[in-house]
């Protein structure tokens, strides 16, 4: 029974812990925080400006990070996928870039007034303003 327990205790440790993501903005951003829900209104390209007016240039990506961050605000990628086609093709909304990395949301977000993106908590730098984490 104790060998039992003890391979329980090992294998669980061994899986992976979902990652802490963060929610990223580019410098010019005035808002200085956000929470779970805001980040999937803005995701689901409801919430298309920030309270200042400036167009929120949303950035995607195919990176490590996009499962731990979809799961974290309760939303199907594929589904948001098709949603942001629709808006992009009646002209609500423009979809957002899809970049590879990490990095290259970093560079992106940095880059690019008014834009939001999301990183690994370890990919985050001094470039851009972390908004919120989500776990």
């Amino acid at each position: 029974m104790k060998m039992i327990l003890l391979l329980c205790a090992c294998l669980l440790g061994a899986l992976p812990a979902q990652a802490q993501v963060k929610v990223i903005a580019n410098k010019s951003v005035a808002e200085s925080s956000l929470n779970g829900a805001r980040v999937a209104s803005i995701y689901s390209l409801e919430m298309t400006k920030w309270p200042d007016g400036t167009r929120i240039v949303v950035i995607d990506q195919s990176g490590d990070a996009k499962d731990d961050f979809y799961s974290a605000i309760g939303k199907d990628p594929l589904a948001l996928r098709k949603s942001w086609l629709k808006k992009q093709l009646t002209g609500e909304a423009k979809a957002p870039e899809t970049v590879g990395s990490d990095a290259e949301v970093v560079r992106k977000v940095a880059a690019t007034p008014g834009a939001v993106g999301y990183v690994r908590a370890t990919s985050v730098t001094s470039e851009v303003k972390v908004l919120c984490e989500l776990k």
